[in-house]
């Protein structure tokens, strides 16, 4: 097979095997093998001649931005990508801020291995021990809040 052939086979073989990769899910062996034809096809340009291989190059860089713009504005990308928000008027409800917890004693109502339930403030908190084993109803202390994580010790 003449060269040029070959680097025309490898090029159009590659953005076939992209496309492909493109609207199937996941990264998997089209889009690895579409992308190392790619490099194949243009490595044979740029044997061929070092202007060939730049322009080649540059050709398959401008055509991946193209179709992945072209491609972000079709009716099949909508169709793929996940549109939706967390909003409140659709029902979202935000994690409920813990910070209020911190430094603040309780007791393990069950044993935390190392996550459980605590009694913090007479109110019933999912918890995670700072160490790997509280047993039930032993005297705890919150040390860290994160978010909805509660993380307390053992107090003694």
């Amino acid at each position: 097979m003449p060269s040029h052939l070959a680097i025309i086979f490898f090029i159009s073989m590659g953005f076939i095997l992209l496309l492909v990769e493109l609207l199937t899910p996941g990264f998997g062996i089209p889009g690895i093998t579409g992308i190392v034809f790619i490099f194949i096809g243009c490595y044979n340009a740029l044997k061929q001649s070092l202007f060939l291989g730049i322009a080649v190059s540059l050709a398959s860089i401008l055509t991946i931005i193209l179709v992945f713009r072209i491609f972000a504005k079709s009716p099949v990308w909508r169709k793929i990508r996940l549109d939706t928000k967390e909003e409140k008027e659709k029902g979202f409800i935000p994690a409920e801020d813990l910070s209020y917890l911190l430094n603040k004693a309780g007791i393990a109502i069950t044993a935390l291995r190392p996550s459980g339930i605590a009694l913090i403030e007479g109110k019933r908190i999912d918890a995670i021990s700072e160490s790997l084993f509280i047993d039930k109803d032993k005297k705890i202390r919150v040390v860290k809040v994160q978010g909805d994580k509660v993380i307390v010790k053992e107090e003694l």
